[in-house]
């Protein structure tokens, strides 16, 4: 149960930190969003360490390092994913891969799942799946569906090294994977030609999405500790809380499938509980 609310819980604060990302994104692009969130994440974790110090592990600071990483190479291919197809294309296949990697390393390392939770567990996925899928665009998807395999492939290792970090460990390991994220952002936003940082006027923004970045983070780790197949299902729900702030802050569309695949995720994840 604490496991399910944690992971739920980071979903949530990732969907706050796109309420106040998108915020930037409007004021000049996604890299320098998704830079700026990294940016003001790293600093939060960091500061974080005077109350919650840790104890140091050279083992546990370079998996954090790794986690990072992939972290890093899952949203640098993501959103180059997004300028060759559409997020049609490539958000399905990153998302729901994101989540089947941390969920098949959790099995594979013994941890017990009941048949309800198997069950609740394919789904949340299924109803992921919907929520993030719309109409197939009518341009060839092979490289999307390529760069949409390395964005989860990325999000997902870095997910799933956290299930080694010890829990003595976590603020270290935390704080190393956020200043790798951040430092990998900054070749990406220089290649690409946007600003590292939000422009004036918009940084507090991004500071508030990276406090929600990195409290994210904190969330996923402690759930791991108590049962990391419900926390990693229900941080894999996030893009249903994405989807349900774009609604209502942005005015996105929101399609009949996607309520659907919102429903079926939610009655999932209650299975994945009850499991």
């Amino acid at each position: 149960m604490i496991g399910a609310i944690l992971g739920v819980g980071a979903a949530i604060l990732i969907g706050l930190s796109d309420l106040f990302g998108r915020r930037v994104t409007l004021r000049s692009s996604a890299i320098t969003s998704s830079s700026t969130m990294q940016a003001f994440g790293a600093i939060s974790v960091l500061l974080s360490l005077v109350f919650w110090p840790g104890t140091f592990s050279g083992r546990d600071a370079l998996l954090g390092a790794l986690s990072g990483a992939g972290f890093a190479t899952g949203l640098c291919c993501y959103y180059l994913g997004l300028t060759r197809n559409s997020s049609a294309v490539v958000a399905p296949v990153a998302a729901v891969l994101s989540a089947l990697i941390p969920f098949g390393w959790a099995i594979t390392r013994g941890v017990q799942v009941s048949s309800v939770a198997l069950l609740g567990a394919a789904l949340a996925l299924l109803g992921l799946g919907v929520v993030t899928t719309t109409k197939t665009p009518q341009v060839p998807i092979t490289t999307g569906v390529q760069l949409g395999l390395l964005a989860g492939l990325g999000y997902g290792v870095g997910q799933a090294v956290l299930l080694d970090i010890a829990a003595t460990a976590g603020p270290i390991a935390i704080a190393s994977q956020r200043v790798i994220a951040f430092g990998l952002m900054i070749p990406l936003a220089l290649v690409t030609n946007n600003r590292v940082m939000a422009p004036p006027g918009s940084k507090r923004w991004g500071l508030l999405a990276g406090i929600c970045v990195s409290a994210a983070s904190i969330a996923f780790f402690q759930g791991l500790r108590f049962d990391p197949v419900a926390t990693v299902i229900g941080i894999s729900l996030f893009p249903v809380f994405s989807v349900v702030v774009g609604r209502i802050q942005y005015q996105d569309a929101l399609t009949r499938k996607q309520a659907v695949g919102i429903a079926c995720a939610v009655v999932g994840i209650i299975g994945v509980v009850a499991g």
